[in-house]
């Protein structure tokens, strides 16, 4: 197993971050998809495996056509959010409506135009099984906790018959339909991202080869119940660390304040590192080319936390080194068998190199976790 390299430098990339933002604040916001363009460049360019780079090949000229709807939508729906609250109903129903097509049509695009080694990736899924996964659960969540509202109504008494119930009773009530929410919100979270995942990587292609992965809704069940348990020792350390401070209250607020960030930050790190390491032990490319990831959550959740202070003790300014810190921890701990080669996809995809420069168009970019 070989871990991914970066090789770009803080002092660098602010070369190009500084310039985007002069470039799209003079612009009046015009040239945001080149900046998008130049900074992907940049961090796929500096992405080495191998001695082999990737590289980003969509112009802004591509990002441009979405990045100007995105623009009108979101002026009209403010427009109307102030004249007619009533109506920004409308907007959210038709966001609904839009966003498993523009995950599908994104996911897509970005594939085309990411390359690795010259050979091109690529995403086949089907725009039916975007809909399902990103609109169709997601519902069935809804209504989920519907029936349980509805049920929590039907069960639990009117105002003025309280008194005539057992205390016990009616916690015991609220204590089920609580529990019954947590473990439904829980199992479809954990159902949304086992779906999404085999969706995204089970049709995805390097050349000609196929990636293929096989996930279990309850590994991710195991990982956000872990993380509530996080959740729970941190309140419960925050709300001792409180009593001990209860005639300071600026204490007090500066214990919770802060305790939340750092729990947040913590939590964070757990679930997605441990879902990463999840995500790669069961990705193949062909059947044969694994990968692995080694990133653990408290050097995740330091990083997390370090960059945040560069980036709030410096203004803002340290964010390009901020962004490199966490490319380099990302891609350190991301291994892949390179024992196999790469040379037959290489051979395999200089016969498509015509055919896939004519497939690439218009995009309606969406920044996406693909999960490897």
């Amino acid at each position: 197993m070989e871990a991914l390299r970066f090789t770009g430098s803080g002092s660098e990339y602010f070369k190009i971050w500084i310039v985007n933002i002069l470039l799209t604040i003079i612009t009046l916001g015009i040239y945001y998809p080149w900046a998008k363009v130049r900074n992907r460049r940049y961090f796929y360019g500096n992405t080495n495996l191998a001695d082999r780079n990737f590289e980003y090949h969509a112009t802004g000229k591509q990002l441009l056509l979405g990045f100007i709807i995105g623009v009108i939508f979101f002026a009209i729906y403010t427009f109307v959010t102030q004249v007619a609250p009533q109506f920004a109903i409308i907007f959210v129903l038709l966001g609904m409506l839009v966003f498993p097509w523009l995950i599908w049509r994104s996911l897509m695009f970005n594939m085309k135009v990411t390359s690795f080694s010259n050979v091109h990736f690529a995403f086949k899924g089907s725009l039916k099984k975007s809909y399902l996964i990103f609109l169709g659960y997601p519902l069935l969540s809804f209504i989920f906790i519907v029936i349980i509202g509805v049920l929590a109504s039907v069960i639990v008494p009117a105002k003025e018959s309280f008194e005539s119930l057992n205390e016990n009773l009616l916690i015991g009530g609220g204590i089920v339909l609580g529990l019954l929410v947590a473990a439904g919100y829980i199992y479809f979270i954990a159902l949304i991202k086992k779906k999404s995942k085999e969706y995204i990587i089970g049709n995805s292609y390097y050349g000609q080869g196929a990636f293929s992965t096989e996930l279990e809704t309850k590994e991710f069940i195991a990982i956000y119940l872990n993380a509530f348990g996080i959740l729970l020792a941190t309140m419960a350390v925050l709300g001792g660390v409180a009593y001990m401070f209860v005639s300071a209250p600026e204490v007090i607020f500066f214990v919770v304040y802060f305790g939340f960030i750092l729990s947040s930050l913590l939590i964070g790190a757990y679930a997605i590192s441990r879902e990463r390491a999840y995500i790669y032990s069961n990705t193949l490319l062909d059947g044969k080319i694994a990968v692995e990831s080694t990133l653990g959550a408290r050097a995740f959740a330091w990083v997390m936390f370090t960059n945040l202070l560069l980036v709030m003790f410096t203004l803002g300014l340290a964010m390009p080194w901020a962004k490199v810190r966490m490319a380099r921890l990302m891609l350190d701990n991301t291994l892949v068998d390179t024992s196999a080669g790469f040379d037959e996809y290489i051979t395999q995809q200089q016969n498509n190199v015509g055919a896939l420069a004519e497939q690439i168009g218009e995009a309606f970019d969406v920044e996406m976790d693909v999960g490897f």
